[in-house]
């Protein structure tokens, strides 16, 4: 017997209710509603009354994104469950309709994750999610933050608009407008963005070191830059070391040729 169908999205994209289209989705929802049986879990019957009360095996509001989808039934196996039944770690017996290819699985099917910061739903064939390390909460590619830490150590680490824009995630110089992330800031990584208790001001080491050395800024500025100021020193000093010793064997190359 007949169970399933999927219709084109081109075809559900005409909502009026006077269409040809409305006319067989109402005949095949009044087929299927005719031969629904009850939930494989809790054993209620199948169409739920709904708020108008109506019982629909399909979405026929033409103000559904989902208009012309199936409610109940597993894409994949066609078993059908109501939408309130859950197994014993909070999962949904009957995944909500995925955005993209606006299809329903059951959870022995294929799994359907939502993603929290659109609280759109995808299954696992349609959306790579990631983790936001942040929030711990799954997200969509369309919701991964562009923002990346400036030190390169950190430039793999996405994080999810919601923590970017909360400030959960990085933190920002005010001067030159880097993110680093909290990671970073909350570490002995040596660029980072640190708050000044004497002057508020939230910098990163960089542009720390340049204020410190305009002689412009305050004592609590010049100790966060202190360790940052003598590592840069040390580094010069070692370049500098560097180009001496280059120097010296030229010269050495240059005697010995002549």
């Amino acid at each position: 017997s007949l169970e399933y169908l999927q219709f084109p999205n081109e075809w559900r994209r005409e909502r009026s209710t006077e269409s040809d289209f409305h006319a067989f989705l109402t005949r095949f929802n009044n087929y299927l509603s005719s031969r629904a049986g009850r939930c494989l879990q809790c054993r209620c019957n199948l169409p739920i009354r709904n708020r108008d009360d109506q019982h629909n095996m399909l979405y026929m509001s033409a103000y559904d994104k989902f208009y012309g989808t199936q409610k109940y039934t597993c894409y994949d196996c066609t078993k059908q469950y109501c939408e309130d039944c859950e197994d014993d770690g909070g999962v949904y017996y009957i995944g909500g309709t995925c955005d993209k290819c606006e299809r329903r699985y059951c959870l022995h099917c294929k799994k359907v994750d939502v993603c929290t910061s659109c609280d759109n739903c995808y299954c696992v064939d349609c959306i790579d999610f990631k983790q936001c390390p942040q929030c711990d909460e799954n997200t969509c590619p369309d919701c991964v933050s562009e923002v990346r830490c400036r030190n390169t150590c950190c430039a793999d680490k996405i994080s999810c608009n919601n923590c970017a824009e909360d400030g959960n995630a990085f933190s920002w110089c005010e001067s030159c407008n880097e993110a680093y992330c909290v990671d970073c800031c909350n570490s002995d990584v040596l660029h980072t963005v640190q708050d000044c208790d004497d002057c508020y001001q939230s910098l990163c080491d960089q542009c720390r070191m340049k204020t410190c050395r305009e002689g412009r800024n305050c004592t609590g500025c010049y100790q966060i830059a202190f360790k940052a100021l003598t590592e840069d020193k040390e580094t010069l000093r070692n370049e500098n070391e560097e180009l001496r010793s280059e120097i010296n064997e030229l010269k050495r190359k240059i005697g010995d040729g002549a």
